[in-house]
């Protein structure tokens, strides 16, 4: 799992998840495109925000996998935007 550019899903629509999870994800999302704009530098205006967004992505990793069930293997991809890296 890892942030993505435009309105694609982070995770894709043939993965049967929960709507809450779905927009919980959209939302995780678009504050990475919106809060840190990684296009012109990584870093976060306020690290708690990072640190918030770090963590939210973790529990979003659990809740994921929780979902899916054992069939899958979920997987993190955004710890380089961890402001304490």
């Amino acid at each position: 799992m890892f942030p993505e550019w435009g309105r694609r899903e982070v995770v894709g629509r043939a993965v049967p998840i929960s709507p809450e999870l779905r927009y919980r994800l959209r939302v995780w999302n678009d504050t990475w495109q919106n809060v840190l704009d990684p296009v012109f530098e990584v870093r976060w205006p306020d690290p708690e925000i990072g640190r918030q967004w770090i963590a939210e992505g973790e529990s979003l990793l659990r809740d994921l996998q929780e979902e899916v069930g054992p069939a899958f293997r979920v997987v993190g991809d955004f710890a380089a935007y961890d402001p304490d890296a």
